[in-house]
């Protein structure tokens, strides 16, 4: 089975291949046309030598009234052994009627030279006397094709490009629906046993009174269940965010978690450590659920063992950093990233959504980060959260303060 990695590494591999491919033909052609332009240049001289060979033949301008126009490719004529500059056709930028300065001169000799980069210069010899040397470079058929594979290449790319963005376009959306989805279809499944049981709880205190112990462990139980509905219905919708103090939000977390662990494992030693001085602009009950996932992530990796959970919050300028450490098993470098894709689980009865969902909702959001900080296997792992800070937490009791009155 390929993974994407596997898939991603074959279609750049057949990438290369298409470059390369597209590279060596097109060179292949220019060389040929090269070839064929040297070929031309060759016969018109031969051609010219053979006449001028001739006793009858005394039109000595005809290979420059006659035969020179006809080639479309620049060409230099220079005097063997110096720099002078007998004639020149087609040479961009410069003037077949030009005035031949000293300075013009210069630069077609410079032409020149960069021709012979690329073309050998045909000599012109009548008899056994070469009267010159034809320096010619590319057509602009030639230099069209040059830069065409790049086109083309480039052009791939951009269609590549776009269809890949597309279909992650498409896959993003797809992964956002059956989110929603199930959601939203798990929010209306629990309504109905949610609000019976709430029934029943009311009947209990008739029965058995208000302050009953198992009157309030029900309560405390069956808000739990209400809290997770009206989490699992805000995912998908527009989610309303507003300045928390961080302390608040800590203490919730902290209080949920202590209940949670003597029933996972008795000797976790659980620690928050904060250290801010802002608020964060969230949404109170989907932040709690990430930060409750991550902590029992911690717990879990413990595999029942004993250890310690760190939670460590601190403020560095506007960022609000959040550090969730565990002394459990650890995580492969390798690993780091793939946590957080859906479905991933060390658990044999996990679901591997957990973490997944988590980072929906510190990213999607509410805009933050989370990534896997340090992870050493057997030593433990430490999964940073980075949260945007929004005001001092005296502005959010402040403001707190002014909408309850």
């Amino acid at each position: 089975m390929f993974n994407s990695s596997r898939i991603k590494f074959i279609l750049i591999a057949v990438s290369l291949l298409f470059a390369g491919a597209v590279l060596f033909y097109s060179h292949s052609i220019v060389r040929e046309l090269r070839d064929e332009s040297e070929q031309s240049l060759i016969f018109y001289t031969e051609l010219y030598a053979r006449l001028a060979g001739d006793a009858a033949f005394t039109d000595y301008g005809f290979f420059f009234e006659e035969i020179i126009p006809r080639i479309s490719f620049p060409i230099i004529i220079t005097v063997p052994g110096s720099r002078e500059i007998n004639a020149w056709k087609n040479v961009p930028s410069i003037a077949d009627t030009a005035t031949a300065t000293p300075e013009l001169r210069a630069r077609l000799w410079e032409i020149a030279s960069k021709m012979d980069e690329n073309n050998q210069a045909v000599p012109l010899v009548i008899g056994d006397q070469v009267l010159g040397l034809i320096h010619y470079g590319d057509s602009m058929t030639i230099q069209r094709l040059t830069y065409l594979p790049f086109i083309e290449i480039l052009g791939a790319l951009v269609i590549i490009l776009a269809g890949f963005l597309g279909f992650q376009y498409i896959r993003s959306s797809e992964k956002k629906f059956i989110w929603v989805g199930l959601a939203k279809e798990t929010a209306h499944q629990l309504g109905t046993p949610i609000s019976s049981l709430m029934g029943w709880l009311e009947m209990a205190k008739l029965q058995l009174g208000e302050n009953s112990e198992i009157v309030q462990e029900m309560d405390v139980d069956i808000r739990r269940l209400e809290k997770v509905s009206n989490r699992f219905a805000q995912i998908g919708a527009k989610v309303r965010r507003e300045p928390i103090a961080t302390e608040d939000l800590f203490k919730n977390v902290k209080e949920y978690i202590e209940r949670r662990i003597p029933q996972k494992n008795k000797a976790v030693d659980l620690q928050f450590h904060l250290n801010v001085q802002a608020a964060v602009l969230a949404n109170r009950e989907l932040l709690e659920w990430a930060l409750e996932n991550l902590i029992k992530n911690g717990v879990d990796a413990l595999e029942g063992k004993a250890g310690k959970i760190r939670v460590n919050i601190q403020q560095q300028e506007d960022s609000i950093y959040i550090d969730i450490e565990d002394s459990g098993k650890g995580i492969p470098d390798k690993q780091w990233k793939t946590i957080f894709k859906p479905g991933y689980s060390t658990k044999k009865r996990g679901w591997g959504m957990g973490l997944s969902l988590t980072k929906r909702i510190i990213e999607e959001y509410h805009q933050g980060k989370i990534f896997v900080r340090s992870s050493k296997p057997g030593k433990g792992t430490c999964i940073r959260v980075v949260l945007k800070g929004c005001c001092e937490i005296s502005e959010t009791a402040s403001r707190n303060g002014k909408t309850n009155s």
